[in-house]
């Protein structure tokens, strides 16, 4: 005890650290002498204020070294519920100490970020036994993300001094990506991706980086990677995009750099691929289907089925897709989002490929909506009758004119309807893109990309 005390005083915090891999032996040793002198509460905790560490000021400090002896003391190391209230009040008392900038927490900022590595996975397996146990859902790992977002909460900006290079922060600025992406994480895994609002909006005001392209590689990856998919889940397409293609590219840039395929970032890949594939065809961007095939062969196939029935505006192809799909998209928060945009594709490439085979041939520049609904019906099919609803219900043949209307709002279809007259009109020419113009700058021109994100390309 005297010699473990002695470290902590010269300053060395990782002996604090409750990973049982990496300190077991230290445990095993202190919870011997413990459990044979210090059994009593009160008699450890006098003990560690007579040791004066730092000078006796810092309270919380002490805290922290009392919850730690006493993990060493109880813990039980073959049963991680049995030490799950030991694990979680050491973990929350180290962030408690994080909270108070005016005393030597350097050294327990890096702690901290160790310890959150190995909490997080055990508090994501204590909730997937929470029936066994009978806590409630998502209670472990809201417990330590209330820790993190003191944490997070706790570091400022300060608009008082310039901006530095990462290396020349203080430490919890250093950790500031790291706190938000853990943070994220958890909000994403709870299914609670609202709550990272407060997150992104507060990253820049917080950061007393000078470029975001100084932190470390992996966190500006994670970030964006997050970013995306928080987008997607707002129904911010373009953003969405944007911060996924470049989470995409940069790993790339990564795995070129390694010179050897490296497990990690061919699965963070995959990872990206799950959000940037469907923001890409949304926008009308597929992704290139042979780099997609060889990082996940799986993804690829299924993907371009999807693609081929929006191309020939097959909306009962899509609609089966989306229906043997229905599990991993609603996990993913796809699929609302892809029930909404898609059909809007599919109408485009069916109406086109009406124009090419009623008006074109003629030389004329009317599309009867007597045309559009007989393709429609030849689109739609025979929904299944035991189909959910958002399969069957929403799209039918008598929707041409409400098709027409919304495909030239959205300038994917340039003309005017004559309901009277049940025609759609366009201009009169052989050239389709006049007619049916590309999807993608009209998406970017009516959706803009959020400005507030030009910081991270500094």
């Amino acid at each position: 005890m005297d010699a473990f005390i002695q470290q902590v005083r010269e300053g060395n915090v990782t002996v604090l650290n409750i990973n049982l891999d990496k300190n077991g032996l230290l445990i095993a040793a202190l919870q011997k002498e413990l459990q044979n002198r210090y059994q009593d509460d009160s008699t450890l905790d006098r003990y560690v204020e007579g040791a004066q560490l730092h000078d006796g000021r810092w309270t919380r400090f002490n805290v922290l070294v009392c919850s730690f002896l006493r993990y060493c003391r109880d813990v039980n190391p073959w049963s991680l519920w049995e030490s799950s209230d030991l694990l979680f009040t050491c973990y929350q008392d180290l962030g408690n100490c994080l909270l108070q900038d005016s005393y030597p927490i350097e050294g327990l900022v890096g702690l901290f970020k160790e310890e959150t590595e190995w909490i997080v996975p055990r508090a994501v397996r204590l909730d997937s036994n929470r029936k066994l146990v009978g806590t409630k859902k998502h209670l472990f790992v809201q417990h330590v993300a209330s820790v993190i977002s003191k944490v997070f909460n706790s570091i400022k900006g300060r608009v008082d001094e310039a901006a530095s290079a990462y290396a020349a922060l203080p430490a919890k600025q250093q950790i500031l990506l790291y706190v938000a992406n853990q943070l994220n994480n958890i909000y994403f895994r709870i299914d609670s991706p609202s709550s990272c609002a407060n997150i992104f909006k507060n990253i820049q005001p917080k950061s007393m980086i000078e470029h975001f392209q100084q932190y470390p590689i992996e966190e500006q990856v994670e970030y964006r990677y997050l970013l995306g998919r928080y987008y997607l889940s707002s129904y911010r397409i373009s953003d969405a995009f944007a911060q996924l293609l470049r989470a995409f590219q940069d790993l790339c840039a990564l795995a070129r750099a390694a010179q050897a395929p490296v497990p990690v970032l061919q699965r963070n890949m995959v990872r990206v691929l799950r959000y940037l594939v469907p923001a890409g065809i949304i926008l009308g961007r597929p992704p290139p289907f042979a780099l997609l095939e060889s990082l996940a062969p799986a993804l690829g196939r299924s993907y371009s089925e999807l693609i081929h029935a929006l191309k020939t505006g097959n909306l009962q192809a899509m609609h089966q897709w989306l229906r043997s799909h229905e599990d991993e998209l609603r996990r993913r928060r796809l699929l609302l989002l892809m029930l909404e945009k898609l059909p809007l594709l599919a109408y485009r490439n069916l109406l086109r490929r009406v124009f090419q085979i009623v008006a074109l041939p003629a030389y004329s520049n009317r599309i009867p909506y007597a045309a559009v609904e007989t393709a429609l019906r030849l689109s739609i099919g025979s929904p299944e009758p035991t189909a959910p609803p958002i399969y069957r219900l929403v799209h039918t043949p008598d929707n041409a004119e409400n098709v027409l209307v919304t495909l030239i709002n959205y300038s994917f279809l340039r003309g005017n309807c004559f309901p009277l007259n049940r025609m759609c009109v366009t201009m009169k020419t052989t050239n389709l893109l006049d007619v049916f113009p590309a999807i993608t700058p009209k998406i970017a021109s009516k959706f803009p990309q959020n400005h507030d994100d030009a910081w991270l390309d500094s």
